[in-house]
């Protein structure tokens, strides 16, 4: 028998029981044994349906995945880990069984991106609560020094600003290029954003 392992036949017709087959019994060229995963060879195999069943919220097959003691951290070329991805895709099951596994919720892309701030950028704020709960710094900031309150302000996402600043998030930071996120906010004319930062405690 030949066996095709791609991501997009795996994503659109394995249940979790066929990967279960798939990963223990099926294809001689995927056998996993308990105990014998080899993440120099077995991970090559694996990982374009390990990013696409986290991109897809398919929580079986990256459980199944997990089981396997896949390496939670592997990256795609743009930095983006399963995490980031089922952040940023809105998955929250999905997300909650990388962080149960033990997945760095404070990764970041090569961007220096992580996925609080990529949840920000698409207004998935229940996803931000989930991650506000991890241990993570809540001023990380990405390649131009800008934190998650900085995406909050930039995106419109002004409910998080207070939620924000109550975890501990300095709203007067200022990024790589000198600026603050009230003095962006006026930059924009966003009143909106301007009020949100000033009742949060931004001065300057």
């Amino acid at each position: 028998m030949q066996c095709s392992f791609t991501a997009r036949r795996l994503v659109r017709t394995v249940a979790a029981a066929a990967l279960a087959a798939l990963l223990t019994a099926s294809c001689a060229q995927h056998v996993y044994q308990p105990g014998t995963y080899s993440a120099a060879t077995d991970t090559p195999r694996y990982t374009e349906d390990w990013f696409a069943a986290a991109r897809a919220g398919r929580t079986d097959i990256v459980q199944a995945l997990i089981d396997a003691h896949f390496p939670l951290e592997t990256t795609t070329p743009e930095g983006y880990t399963a995490l980031i991805l089922s952040a940023y895709d809105n998955h929250p099951e999905t997300l909650k069984a990388l962080l149960s596994a033990g997945a760095n919720a404070c990764a970041a892309d090569r961007h220096g991106n992580t996925a609080l701030m990529g949840a920000l950028f698409k207004g998935e704020t229940h996803i931000a609560m989930t991650l506000l709960d991890t241990h993570c710094a809540i001023d990380q900031t990405n390649n131009a020094g800008e934190t998650a309150l900085s995406f909050a302000a930039l995106f419109g996402r002004l409910d998080m600003i207070p939620v924000l600043v109550a975890h501990g998030a300095d709203a007067n930071h200022v990024d790589a290029r000198g600026g603050t996120a009230l003095q962006m906010a006026i930059a924009q004319h966003s009143p909106a954003a301007e009020d949100a930062l000033r009742h949060a405690g931004a001065t300057q």
